[in-house]
């Protein structure tokens, strides 16, 4: 704190105090970065991490985009959520902080709030909490009502709400197919009515093929409901923390783009993976690290993490002590402005390499790094003052239904695990109605491979459900590509396993 001056959480401004990588001939590496992308008729992917809402993380984009580079786009993490609350709301912007403070109950919907936004968690901690999600998360624990939903049970969730709303009928079969009480049921439904809520939407209720329709429909609850009458002062998502700025950086005419959930990396001649590990966080990844074999890799990180493993040229990042930068955020509408506080000529940020990459090809159309920076120092436009909605029908989304010996897939997140470059916890947690004992060895199959994990046994976890935490190294083996229909986005929970022991 003492460093950034409380800018950065504490698990990541731990990270700063590991060794980060750095380049003693960084000019040499730069002149055979430019000597590789000059080659004729190479077919290049820019492929990026989302995970960083540092603003000039984005500005290599105006590079690739220039010399007809291919932009993945999409995520393997919330698109397909924001996709499904745009085709309502037509924007993704979250409220001001002080509605959340002012609520009576807060609604917490496929959110681990405790691990995700602990920050806010803190501030909010007195009110009473209503909680749905497939696991007994830290926050369903500490909730009043605790809906313990079948995984991808959200849509028919929805759906039973919507009902009720309308014709005050109760389906309590329907409800009894995804685990929902109707106690929990109408205590959920009278504060929605009677209660001043707000809701905190996480990407769990959205890691399906079909996120965006379900998140729709969870939408239309709070439309019937009244909440985008006026402006909305009641419902959070992951928002989009640029809506109020003059995006500049991003408002860019993308030429050729590849969906991020699913690409083949060997169809590409360069590959120029900046801030992210695919080896571990994208799905299907033993086939990812065959196609890295097969094409020229390039990385630009901060950490020796695994994808670097696989580069044939590495770009040192700066880190946030080392680099100007404007960072904002999905929750809430902080700007944390970033100073050069720690220097170094083994690495380089974003904007430089841009910067030389433009004056090595002899490119024009680039701002001064000041001048991007201020567009992201003050705000433009307000959020909206009135939403108007647009409603949408879908079919009822393809249940999840379990044979013999199989299991729903569930991934989360811990406050010592948010993402890929913390310390990973490798075991798989199951319900002990799965009667296997804890350190056994248990394998897990799913349509495209097999492997094997150490299992603990968990009561917070959903019945005949595995749950893997992020980073695990081994998980994302046996992620099938499973594009999302809208959102281009990653759908990590859409399949079943096979779990049997290992003899």
């Amino acid at each position: 704190d003492m460093i950034t001056n409380g800018k950065l959480c504490v698990p990541f401004a731990l990270m700063n105090k590991e060794k980060n990588l750095e380049d003693n001939n960084l000019g040499a590496t730069l002149q055979t970065l430019v000597e590789k992308l000059k080659e004729p008729d190479k077919k290049v992917l820019y492929y990026k991490g989302y995970g960083h809402m540092g603003v000039m993380q984005n500005i290599p984009k105006h590079f690739f985009n220039k010399i007809g580079a291919t932009i993945a786009t999409g995520s393997t993490c919330d698109e397909a959520g924001e996709a499904g609350i745009v085709m309502g709301r037509h924007c993704n912007v979250n409220p001001d902080i002080e509605d959340l403070l002012h609520s009576d109950v807060i609604i917490v919907w496929g959110k681990n709030f405790t691990v995700t936004s602990n920050h806010i968690y803190n501030m909010v901690q007195d009110k009473t909490f209503i909680t749905i999600d497939p696991n007994r998360t830290k926050i369903a624990s500490l909730s009043d009502t605790f809906l313990q939903i079948k995984p991808k049970g959200d849509f028919v969730l929805a759906s039973c709400i919507l009902k009720y709303i309308q014709t005050n009928e109760i389906d309590e079969d329907t409800l009894g197919s995804i685990n929902i009480k109707k106690r929990d049921f109408l205590l959920l439904v009278d504060a929605l009515q009677n209660k001043k809520v707000s809701v905190m939407l996480g990407i769990g209720a959205q890691k399906y093929k079909e996120g965006a329709q379900i998140f729709h429909q969870i939408d239309k609850v709070f439309e019937v409901l009244g909440f985008y009458k006026g402006r909305n002062d009641k419902v959070w998502y992951i928002g989009n923390g640029r809506y109020r700025f003059n995006d500049v950086i991003n408002k860019i005419d993308v030429q050729n783009t590849c969906e991020y959930a699913d690409i083949n990396f060997d169809k590409y001649d360069i590959v120029f993976i900046q801030a992210a590990n695919p080896i571990i966080t994208a799905m299907n990844s033993n086939r990812i690290k065959k196609e890295l074999k097969n094409t020229y890799v390039i990385v630009m990180g901060t950490r020796d993490d695994e994808t670097v493993k696989f580069a044939d040229l590495i770009i040192p990042a700066k880190t946030y002590l080392q680099k100007k930068d404007v960072r904002l955020a999905y929750s809430h509408d902080e700007i944390n402005e970033f100073e050069v506080c720690e220097e170094t000529n083994n690495a380089i940020s974003e904007y430089e390499l841009t910067q030389f990459l433009f004056d090595a090809f002899g490119l024009d159309g680039l701002l001064n790094e000041d001048e991007y920076l201020s567009h992201y120092k003050k705000t433009i436009r307000e959020k909206p003052q009135k939403l108007e909605f647009t409603n949408h029908n879908f079919d009822e989304v393809e249940s999840l239904e379990l044979k013999e010996n199989e299991a729903y897939f569930l991934t989360s997140k811990t406050n010592k695990n948010l993402n890929s470059q913390f310390n990973a916890d490798e075991y798989c947690y199951v319900h002990p109605s799965l009667n296997f004992n804890d350190d056994e060895l248990i394998s897990l199959k799913s349509d495209i491979t097999e492997i094997t994990l150490r299992v603990k046994n968990d009561e917070t976890v959903f019945p005949n459900a595995v749950l893997c935490y992020a980073g695990n190294k081994k998980i994302n083996q046996i992620i099938p590509n499973i594009v999302s229909d809208y959102g281009a986005n990653g759908s990590f929970q859409d399949f079943i396993i096979k779990v049997n022991k290992v003899v």
